[in-house]
């Protein structure tokens, strides 16, 4: 889309708000004028926010019946504006539920009405978009003709009405900025803002880089929380889609000092998805009227199970064909769930352990990666996997992924095998990392533990060899457990995750664990029934039964 001028920009906004009156003067008739009515209906919109929202906006509730999401805000919002300390909520929501308005418009035009807020800050990713959020609160302000009834002198024009800026006829001041932008010191007389809403910080372009990430989580944390007046009035509510696993949405939600909500459109996904594949199978090749075709002949069975977070507002079949255009975008925009559809090769197909065996034959595997300096260091992994021998499968039973030094390393190294004992260790040697390994060795063999180590110098392209694990992954061959979610996450959004230590880790444990075996099964197949009897092959034999263990098969 081609950037606009400030002026082109005034002109859009102009006929943005020309719409919208022209939606309310629509939708907003025969509301009765009685004044004893009129003030009934005042008092009970003061302290009910879902009876203002329904008896207000009939021009934007015009869908019966609420979503999940709805319901929440309806609790959430007015106890929050209650609370005598600020509050902060964060929300990943589905687009098209309606957050904006909710949050944007209805909440805060009741916070003005009402005065429980003298200052608000409207914050979107871009000043532009944040401005068309104000743009709406404007015209209803000025142009609703129920809000005048019921709220004559807090409606109409105020002495600032521009672009960005407003003072409604109550000297409560509304402003829009955008992401990133320098905000210390704003004051509106006495007031400091009292109510930020963040809605939708983030694009696709900001979100891409961790660099980018991290200078908004930045700015969130240092000008955004320290707006307010200092005895910590002040309510923030963000609200967005998670559009990265690791953005600053997914990061804020995961604050213990968030109150946090993360919501589907599709809360429970149907029992028959067999049915749903075939479908959109069906889709594709012949059509939307032959896919509704199949869908009216089995509909109790595809809609069975299902739970969608707005049946009357987007039902299961209109998110199912949203889905069917893309399962990337299905799973970031409406599931908050990024990258984890058809991009991500190892995210459906991730099975866990429960219990821990006797039988695991223990073996270990190390991703130094030294390649970086300081506080850019990737993340070293450290894995140990035990093998069950008899069906060839791998359990992943430790994987330690962090930042950290190579003594470090090493002392984790040798404080995991002390524990397990692991029969041999993988150890990623390129370039200088190859001294790893030698000092891994001698630093326990100081201390008088043995600790077998084999070298590995990866020929082959990383991202490749990773990718080779996923056919392992869908027989369910290799295994993780449920605490090991640094390495879930990495495998989920893999390849285009931040970081690849662990599944890199991963791939040089499965390969020094299958290594020179094979199955319990295959050896009774192949040695000869006088080995059962400890009689020794002879040397003219052609097969080789020879364990790693040094043993015979």
């Amino acid at each position: 889309m081609k950037k606009l001028s400030a002026k082109q920009f005034r002109y859009a906004l102009a006929d943005i708000a020309a719409a919208l009156q022209q939606q309310i003067e629509a939708d907003c008739e025969g509301f009765p004028s009685d004044p004893k009515a009129s003030t009934k209906r005042r008092e009970q919109a003061l302290a009910d926010f879902i009876f203002f929202r329904r008896t207000y906006f009939p021009h934007y509730c015009t869908i019966p019946g609420d979503s999940t999401l709805h319901t929440w805000l309806d609790a959430a919002l007015p106890r929050m504006a209650e609370a005598r300390e600020g509050q902060h909520i964060a929300l990943a929501a589905p687009r098209g539920e309606a957050k904006s308005t909710f949050i944007s418009l209805f909440f805060v035009l009741w916070c003005v009405l009402t005065g429980r807020k003298r200052y608000i800050l409207i914050i979107a990713d871009a000043l532009e978009q944040a401005a068309i959020l104000l743009e709406a609160v404007k015209a209803e302000l000025d142009g609703n003709p129920r809000l005048a009834m019921d709220f004559p002198a807090e409606t109409g024009r105020g002495r600032v009405w521009n672009v960005g800026t407003i003072l409604t006829a109550q000297n409560v001041k509304l402003q829009a900025l955008g992401a990133g932008k320098r905000m210390r010191g704003l004051r509106h007389g006495p007031y400091r803002p009292d109510l930020v809403i963040l809605d939708d910080l983030e694009n696709d372009e900001n979100v891409a880089k961790p660099e980018q990430r991290d200078k908004l989580q930045d700015w969130l944390q240092k000008t955004v929380l320290n707006l307010g007046a200092a005895d910590g009035s002040m309510d923030v509510v963000y609200v967005g889609t998670i559009l990265h696993y690791d953005s600053v949405l997914a990061r804020t939600l995961d604050k213990p000092t968030w109150q946090s909500k993360r919501f589907r459109s599709i809360v429970q996904w149907p029992e028959r998805l067999d049915l749903w594949d075939k479908w959109e199978a069906i889709l594709h090749a012949d059509g939307p009227v032959a896919a509704r075709a199949f869908y009216d002949l089995y509909q109790d069975d595809m809609e069975r199970g299902a739970i969608v977070s707005w049946p009357v507002g987007r039902p299961l079949y209109q998110l199912m064909t949203k889905r069917a255009d893309s399962h990337a975008a299905f799973d970031s925009e409406q599931q908050n769930d990024p990258l984890s559809g058809d991009d991500a090769p190892f995210a459906s197909c991730i099975t866990f352990w429960v219990d821990r065996s006797r039988d695991w034959l223990l073996f270990g595997a190390v991703d130094p990666s030294l390649g970086k300096l300081g506080a850019g260091r990737d993340p070293s992994a450290i894995l140990i996997g035990g093998l069950l021998r008899d069906t060839m499968t791998l359990d992943v039973v430790e994987a330690s992924i962090r930042k950290r030094h190579p003594d470090r390393i090493i002392e984790d190294v040798i404080a995991l095998h002390s524990a397990y004992h692991c029969l041999n260790w993988a150890v990623e040697a390129v370039q200088f990392q190859a001294f790893f390994a030698d000092v891994l060795a001698q630093r326990a063999a100081a201390r008088g533990l043995a600790l077998p180590v084999r070298p590995i110098i990866n020929s082959t392209d990383k991202q490749l060899r990773i990718e080779t694990l996923q056919p392992y992954f869908s027989q369910g061959r290799i295994r993780l457990h449920t605490s090991q979610q640094t390495l879930i996450d990495q495998l989920r959004h893999f390849p285009k995750a931040d970081h690849d230590d662990g599944p890199d880790a991963l791939e040089m444990l499965w390969r020094l664990a299958v290594g020179g075996f094979v199955s319990l099964r295959d050896a009774f197949e192949r040695v000869p029934r006088q080995s059962l009897w400890g009689v020794r092959p002879s040397e003219d034999d052609d097969f080789d039964s020879f364990d790693t263990y040094g043993g015979w098969a």
